[in-house]
């Protein structure tokens, strides 16, 4: 395993950073990380965007073919990038292949809202003076819930307002 991991890209000098954040590597089958690698070369990865992904994200060895095709379809789907851009992006990012989900979705979702809604429920909480996104500060509102909530406990909740009051200003915009 240890002449596999030089084989892959890591240093002498990076094997024990690289063990200390994943000893599990010792419990996987050669074969199956061989795959793995092979895997990432049929999708046209480098031999030196291999070695930078596995640095950079030690845990990537581990995970299935599968779950590999599955991420890289995930973030060119979801992303709408194309095949060049969506390993540009995990070259440089290598722990979206590994980490949760769930974080990238929930930016997604937040991100992908239609951004005049922000901006409407912006200027009604300005106009109210409760447009406060401070964490440290009272009465905070974060960017999730300004825009993923609807209306109308977007105004009892946040704006405590009625729905009316915030329709009659959006007419004034």
């Amino acid at each position: 395993i240890l002449l596999f991991l030089k084989d892959v890209g890591i240093e002498d000098n990076q094997l024990g950073a690289f063990l200390t954040k994943n000893y599990a590597i010792f419990s996987q089958d050669l074969e199956n990380m061989k795959t793995r690698v092979a895997y990432l070369h049929s999708k046209n990865f480098s031999k030196a965007d291999v070695a930078q992904m596995v640095r950079k994200a030690p845990f990537l060895l581990n995970f299935s073919v599968e779950r590999l095709d599955n991420r890289l379809g995930f973030f060119q789907k979801e992303l709408q990038l194309s095949v060049k851009k969506t390993r540009e992006l995990v070259v440089r990012l290598p722990r979206l292949l590994t980490g949760s989900l769930e974080p990238v979705k929930e930016n997604m979702k937040v991100f992908n809202t239609r951004l005049f809604k922000v901006k409407e429920r912006h200027l009604f909480l300005t106009y109210l003076g409760r447009a406060q996104y401070d964490p440290a500060k009272p009465n905070y509102i974060s960017l999730d819930k300004l825009v993923s909530i609807p209306d109308e406990i977007f105004c009892e909740e946040i704006a405590k307002a009625s729905v009316q009051d915030f329709e009659k200003f959006l007419k004034t915009l």
